[in-house]
């Protein structure tokens, strides 16, 4: 019975591996730090010639959970601030603890619309302490023109959120 149970046990497993189509989720990915305030919301202002997508990609996250990425108010401090600069480089764009998203134009002008976006949305999430991911996801290490929340990354959220 032993036998049988174990052999039972090693074909589920090779299974696994072997079949095609066969679909293995990536596991939720969340860094040590985050950028959301004590009230659970991230604050963003800055002068980037790029705010219009930093917009667009908090109306993205905030479909999935409302109102935690908002743009900054007098009554409210700032999180995260948004600038740009222009380096010889293959970096779009990069998250600081600090609170700071700096985009480098130099790279971010040769990207379309939904290029853009898909860099803003990105480096929110990286303020929300999302780490990299796969790379159907927002969160993928490359930029892509993917504008949309994967299922691992508002698993990758879910489980940041709980930390707040």
């Amino acid at each position: 019975m032993k036998k049988i149970c174990l052999f039972f046990l090693i074909c589920v497993c090779l299974s696994v591996i072997i079949i095609p189509g066969t679909k293995v989720h990536a596991a939720s990915k969340i860094m040590s730090w985050d950028l959301v305030d004590s009230g659970k919301h991230l604050d963003y202002d800055g002068n980037s010639k790029y705010m219009s997508y930093i917009k667009s990609g908090a109306a993205t996250w905030n479909s999935y959970k409302r109102g935690v990425i908002r743009p900054d108010s007098a009554k409210v401090l700032q999180d995260v601030n948004c600038s740009d600069t222009t380096a010889n480089n293959y970096v779009n764009a990069t998250t600081y603890a600090s609170g700071k998203i700096i985009f480098n134009k130099k790279n971010m002008d040769k990207k379309n619309a939904a290029g853009k976006k898909n860099v803003a949305t990105h480096e929110l999430g990286h303020c929300l302490r999302l780490a990299h991911n796969t790379s159907s996801d927002i969160m993928y290490m490359y930029s892509t023109t993917k504008t949309t929340l994967s299922t691992n990354d508002k698993k990758s959220y879910d489980a940041a959120y709980k930390k707040y």
